[in-house]
């Protein structure tokens, strides 16, 4: 049997301004909940056989709604916290650009290096998450599992997986409520990777390189 992630970045939050929120727990919108209750019922048919979860609660509240019909437990782990953007939480990229202009420059010149004041850089992120995916994978190697969890958490384990360069994980549009399907056929194999966006009902290739 073949070991298959289900990486679900978790429902919309209040964030119309596009603040930087990282570390910083802000709960689910009204409409990041009903996008938690469309991709259930999507997900209704799956068997899965534990679900893994951040510490934050946009990510926790929206497990439950895999969870609870399924008699499961959430399981969460700080270790998959989205990365903390340090000084800048809760700061707009224009406040960004005002308060710490040298950290904007190298943001958009290379957001894969740029390390936030006081907060990660994405190797950091890294750094956190791959030992505990490689826990999960010994864990619940061949079982389909589901990881709700946060878009740069996504991006470390993508990278982990393909062992492709940071910014190209970059280059997949991960949005509230995106799914992607990872699966290795053995050990040993290569991840295939596949994406359904939120709204899609079914999943197509991706390719990391």
């Amino acid at each position: 049997m073949p070991t298959i992630w289900l990486l679900l970045r978790h429902g919309k939050t209040d964030n119309p301004e596009q603040r930087c929120y990282g570390w910083r727990d802000v709960p689910l919108h009204p409409d990041g909940q009903a996008q938690m209750q469309q991709c259930a019922a999507k997900l209704q048919a799956v068997r899965l056989a534990a679900i893994a979860t951040s510490d934050l609660v946009r990510a926790r509240d929206s497990a439950r709604y895999f969870a609870l019909p399924r008699s499961l437990d959430v399981q969460v782990f700080a270790a998959l916290r989205e990365i903390d953007f340090g000084q800048i939480e809760g700061l707009t990229f224009r406040d960004v650009e005002e308060h710490y202009p040298v950290t904007a420059r190298e943001w958009v010149a290379a957001p894969a290096a740029v390390r936030f004041p006081g907060g990660e850089c994405f190797a950091d992120v890294r750094a956190r998450v791959i030992p505990w995916a490689r826990n999960w994978l010994r864990d619940w190697e061949q079982q389909t599992t589901l990881l709700v969890i946060h878009s740069g958490t996504m991006r470390a384990l993508l990278q982990w997986m393909t062992g492709c360069e940071p910014h190209a994980t970059l280059m997949v549009k991960i949005g509230y409520g995106d799914i992607l399907r990872c699966t290795q056929e053995h050990l040993d194999a290569p991840w295939q990777l596949e994406a359904m966006p939120y709204g899609a009902t079914a999943f197509t290739s991706v390719a990391l390189e």
